[in-house]
């Protein structure tokens, strides 16, 4: 077992509210743990499962989906319960959060597809979720290439830093570089980007 917590994939919620999130922890016993905004927007409630393990289900102010994953230490257990929360809850499969932008042709649909793609993607770097982003970022519609700036963000991958930086300096549209510079100030706060 490592020492080190890390968390698990997000599945992102089809239905978007509590609910369902609320009754798988309901179903498996686990008391909620009073939470407070942490003041990035998002709104997130808490279940111990005991072990120092968590589940988590957050509510994203920005696209308003909702995900739910797993935090601790115990990387096999958390691997484990992500495996009943993805078999029990009505969730976006990877598949499915990876051809849906491919998929949508209305600008506001396709960006929301993008932010549950990202939202969706696993903790760490994924070849396999890199054409449906670039799908978005390479969009005609300023809409959508903010929206894929953004979803970088919910990535937090750094070898995207460069490529929202790219997007900061020289897209065409302002909307879209005021975006992106909010997001490279993300990345570089976390100490993902360049200094």
């Amino acid at each position: 077992m490592s020492t080190n917590r890390t968390r698990t994939r997000r599945l992102v919620l089809k239905q978007r509210d509590w609910a369902a999130a609320e009754a798988f922890a309901e179903r498996h016993g686990w008391h909620e743990q009073p939470t407070e905004d942490s003041g990035t927007g998002r709104k997130s409630r808490i279940w111990p499962v005991g072990d120092d393990t968590h589940f988590q289900v957050t509510r994203d102010r920005d696209s308003g989906e909702f995900s739910c994953f797993f935090h601790g230490a115990d990387r096999v257990r958390l691997g484990q319960l992500l495996g009943e929360a993805e078999h029990d809850l009505d969730t976006w499969s990877l598949a499915e959060l990876r051809e849906a932008p491919f998929e949508e042709t209305n600008p506001r649909r396709l960006a929301q597809s993008l932010f549950r793609l990202g939202l969706g993607a696993p903790p760490a770097h994924s070849l396999e979720f890199m054409p449906p982003l670039a799908h978005g970022l390479a969009n005609e519609q300023p809409i959508v290439r903010a929206a894929a700036a953004r979803t970088t963000a919910y990535m937090e991958w750094p070898e995207l830093f460069p490529i929202v930086k790219l997007m900061a300096e020289s897209d065409a549209d302002e909307r879209v570089r005021a975006e992106a510079e909010k997001i490279v100030y993300v990345y570089r706060r976390a100490g993902r980007g360049d200094a």
